[in-house]
């Protein structure tokens, strides 16, 4: 773990909810706000004057929105914090994820949820400050969708396979837990990374996670902490299975 705080900004629309999110970052012990302010046009000068690790960005302000902000940052490509988005509504987690947010939080913000957002950064600082440069570009890392019952967090390394319900598909990961998300399996494709293989319409599998294919029953078989998943791959993506685990061999 990395001791040092985590470096924030906080932008607000207004000075109350700055206030107290300030006050609930600092109280963790793991973060420290270097700047933050009630006013989007001044936000992309303070971020490029301070280089946050974290930005948490307030969505709806008056005159220029969170994603405004991240637009303009874009464009000057010469900061890239991790960004956590601060909301009161759940409608804007799927254009967050566009975003490559680090994470959502909806208001009223809790402490423990706060927390738990600062710990994974902090538990993961070294490889997060690595793959900063590409932060707000494409990250495949946390997948973010509207769940059955609001909105659902992916963290896609601790996914073994997806698997296609109608209009839904159902996230199932190595700990056992299944999540299902409103989200068409073709949608739920177009964001994953390099070592995840569509095995049909229904299924799509992480193959770092694959331990051999069943030729038998046609099935793709995950082996992890003495649990044994399997998913159904069809018979013409065999093959093709097959050249993507050598190819990822290779580039290993």
């Amino acid at each position: 773990m990395n001791d040092r705080r985590i470096r924030a900004i906080v932008i607000e629309d207004e000075q109350e909810a700055l206030d107290l999110l300030t006050g609930l970052i600092e109280a963790t012990g793991l973060a420290t706000v270097e700047s933050s302010t009630c006013d989007p046009q001044e936000a992309v000068d303070i971020i490029i004057r301070h280089e946050p690790d974290i930005l948490f960005l307030d969505i709806q302000m008056p005159g220029m929105s969170g994603f405004d902000i991240l637009n303009e940052l874009r464009g000057l490509n010469t900061v890239n914090p991790q960004v956590v988005f601060t909301t009161a509504h759940d409608e804007y987690a799927i254009k967050a994820f566009d975003y490559a947010a680090f994470d959502y939080l909806l208001k009223p913000i809790d402490p423990d949820r706060l927390l738990e957002t600062l710990q994974r950064y902090s538990q993961n600082g070294q490889k997060v400050a690595a793959e900063r440069s590409g932060a707000m570009y494409g990250n495949e890392k946390v997948l973010i969708f509207r769940g059955v019952t609001g909105v659902t967090f992916i963290d896609t390394s601790d996914l073994v396979f997806i698997m296609a319900d109608g209009n839904y598909s159902t996230f199932n990961f190595i700990s056992g837990r299944a999540e299902t998300v409103t989200a068409l399996l073709g949608t739920v494709e177009m964001h994953l990374g390099k070592q995840f293989f569509r095995t049909g319409r229904s299924c799509i599998i992480n193959t770092s996670y694959l331990a051999r294919i069943d030729m038998k029953q046609q099935q793709c078989v995950f082996i992890r902490d003495n649990r044994e998943y399997r998913c159904e791959i069809s018979r013409d993506k065999v093959k093709l299975l097959m050249d993507h685990m050598k190819s990822r061999t290779a580039e290993g």
